[in-house]
C-alpha cells in the first residue's frame, strides 16, 4: 500500500467513526427529548385529570350547601367527560417501554406522531374542553337571572357580567393553549419533520 492508499483508509475509517459517534449521539438526544416531552404530557394530563375529579365534590358540595338550582350541575357531566377524554386519549397514546434496539427513523415518527397528536388537542381545546364548560356555566347563569326577583336589567346585566367573566376566562385559556402550540409544539415538530427528511435522504442515498 503507498501512503496515498494508507492515507485515504485513514481518512475513511475516520470518517465512520466519526459518523458512528455523530449517529450514537443523536439517537441518545432523540430518546432523552422523548421521554422528557412524554413526561411533560404525562404529569400535564394527571394535572387535568386531577383537578376535574377534586372538582366533582366541590361543584356538588357548593351546590348542596348553597341550595343552588338544579342548571348547577350540569357541569358535572361535562367535568367527568373531560377527565374521561384525557384519560382515554392518555391511555391509547401511551408511550411504548423503551426499547434501545428501535432504528432511529422509527423513533423519530413515534415522537412526530405524539407532537401531532398534541397539537390536534391544543388546537381543538374549545371544541371539547371550553366550549362545554362555558355552555354549562351560561345556563346555570341564565337560569339565576331567570329566577331573580329583579328581572329585566337586573336579569341582563348579571347575565352581561357573567358571561363577560367567564368568556375572559376561557379565552385567556384558549390563547394560552395556542401560544404553546405555537411556541413549544410547532418549533419542535419542525425540529422532527427536518430530522425525518434528512434521514430519508440519507436511506435513499445509494
Amino acid at each position: 500500500m503507498n501512503p496515498d492508499d494508507f492515507k485515504q483508509a485513514w481518512q475513511d475509517q475516520a470518517s465512520q467513526t466519526r459518523l458512528s459517534i455523530d449517529t450514537d449521539r443523536l439517537v441518545e438526544q432523540v430518546r432523552d427529548d422523548q421521554r422528557k416531552f412524554a413526561a411533560m404530557i404525562f404529569w400535564r394530563d394527571v394535572r387535568e385529570v386531577g383537578t376535574a375529579v377534586v372538582l366533582l365534590p366541590v361543584w356538588i358540595g357548593l351546590g348542596i350547601g348553597l341550595a343552588l338550582p338544579w342548571t348547577w350541575y350540569l357541569t358535572l357531566p361535562v367535568l367527568v367527560c373531560i377527565a374521561g377524554y384525557m384519560l382515554v386519549d392518555l391511555l391509547r397514546h401511551r408511550r411504548q417501554p423503551d426499547d434501545p434496539a428501535e432504528p432511529l427513523r422509527q423513533r423519530v415518527e413515534t415522537s412526530l406522531a405524539q407532537v401531532n397528536r398534541q397539537i390536534w388537542l391544543l388546537r381543538h381545546v374549545l371544541w371539547w374542553y371550553l366550549l362545554p364548560m362555558f355552555v354549562s356555566i351560561m345556563i346555570f347563569v341564565g337560569h339565576i337571572a331567570w329566577l331573580s326577583p329583579a328581572g329585566g336589567w337586573g336579569a341582563a346585566l348579571l347575565i352581561a357580567i357573567a358571561g363577560g367573566v367567564v368568556s375572559f376566562v376561557h379565552v385567556s385559556i384558549y390563547r394560552l393553549n395556542q401560544t404553546a402550540v405555537q411556541t413549544v409544539l410547532e418549533p419542535r415538530r419542525q425540529e422532527l419533520v427536518t430530522l425525518l427528511a434528512s434521514l430519508t435522504d440519507e436511506a435513499a442515498t445509494p
